[in-house]
């Protein structure tokens, strides 16, 4: 087996143990964003304005190329991706936030939402009315 095969089979071994992980964990949410904030980042990959062009959840794993966006997408499909979240309706927004300029991708789970407060989930409460939503994406059932 060539080295970059080994590789992409390891990168997809660990995904699947993830998801079988996140079936019982006590904490999925946490678990899913710790997962994907210790692989490897790029400064920017996939337009997230574009969602035609972003890649599949397998085509994201095999890529392995994580830019802040990618990384919002990467938990979304984990979660919609088991049995234990495969029912719930995640939404990705971008949003801006009008005081500092500053863009943020959003990811909402059900009461809580990934993205505003770096590496943390946050309640959607705890968002500011400084935000103005750019785009929203239902994302669309992957079972």
């Amino acid at each position: 087996m060539l080295i970059a095969d080994r590789q992409q089979h390891v990168r997809f071994a660990s995904w699947i143990k993830l998801r079988e992980h996140l079936e019982k964990s006590n904490d999925p949410l946490r678990d899913v964003s710790s997962y994907f904030l210790k692989l490897p980042r790029v400064k920017f990959y996939t337009d997230p304005y574009s969602s035609i062009t972003w890649p599949t959840p397998w085509e994201l794993i095999d890529e392995n190329e994580y830019c802040e966006f990618n990384i919002i997408l990467g938990i979304c499909y984990t979660l919609q991706l088991t049995e234990r979240f495969k029912f719930c309706q995640p939404k990705i927004n971008v949003a801006l936030d009008t005081v500092n300029k500053t863009v943020y991708y959003l990811l909402f789970v059900d009461d809580k939402v990934y993205g505003y407060i770096e590496e943390e989930w946050a309640s959607v409460e705890e968002l500011p009315k400084t935000l103005k939503i750019q785009k929203i994406y239902a994302m669309k059932p992957l079972h």
